[in-house]
């Protein structure tokens, strides 16, 4: 079993190293009789930096378009949807690079948990990833399965998907799903066409759509481009 090597793992190593440095740096050049708020000082600057870098990258990797996934690697794209979910309010877990059961993340939110299966390709997602995505929903004991793409899902892989109840996320609900910020998010201050209140970020079965902040009393849905649409035509 291979695991990951994070981004922030790295980061994390990083600065470690750099802490051993300035403590050694310390010991032979700062006096014994101030050593020891000298070290507090540096590792609390230290301290302040990575937490700085941290953000700094997190903030980047979340405003990455279709172009820039597209330049990812397998591992940084299955990392680029961790902190995607985890500010949609998931719980994520990323799991090994090897002997991970056919499930790259497993996320969870009130109470239900999901396998995902991220493919990272150029060329069209065939039916081996929903298999893989099935066996890893039994493994893991999972409510509903997830194969994410930036590219598109052969019509063998559709059929298979739709048997299994796998949800499909293609470059289009992929797009969608970057544009969205946070889990309460709300769309430009876009109001229902049927109420007057507000449309509201909401997580469904097929996918993230925008529904009325007055449901149940107000039923209105529509998708993240219809939210756009609305907003744009007003």
């Amino acid at each position: 079993m291979k695991y990951r090597n994070t981004k922030d793992d790295r980061l994390r190593r990083s600065f470690i190293i750099a802490y051993i440095i300035q403590i050694s740096l310390l010991r032979i050049f700062v006096d014994k009789s101030i050593f020891f708020i000298d070290s507090i000082l540096s590792t609390i600057i230290l301290i302040f930096i990575y937490f700085i870098v941290k953000k700094y990258t997190v903030k980047r990797m979340m405003k990455y378009k279709m172009d820039n996934i597209d330049k990812l690697s397998g591992e940084d794209f299955e990392e680029f949807l961790a902190l995607k979910f985890k500010k949609l309010g998931y719980k994520v877990k990323l799991t090994p690079t090897t002997a991970d059961y056919g499930a790259d993340l497993i996320i969870k939110k009130d109470k239900s948990k999901i396998v995902v299966q991220a493919k990272r390709w150029k060329s069209k997602v065939g039916v081996e990833a929903v298999q893989q995505v099935v066996a890893s929903m039994k493994y893991y004991n999972a409510d509903r399965s997830i194969v994410i793409t930036n590219s598109y899902f052969t019509e063998n892989a559709k059929i298979l998907a739709k048997y299994n109840e796998v949800e499909l996320y293609d470059r289009r609900k992929l797009y969608n799903l970057v544009e969205v910020k946070n889990k309460n998010e709300i769309f430009n201050k876009t109001i229902c066409p049927k109420c007057g209140a507000n449309l509201v970020l909401r997580d469904g079965r097929y996918g993230y759509f925008y529904g009325c902040e007055g449901y149940p009393q107000c039923s209105f849905t529509t998708n993240v481009e219809g939210a756009n649409n609305y907003h744009n035509a007003k």
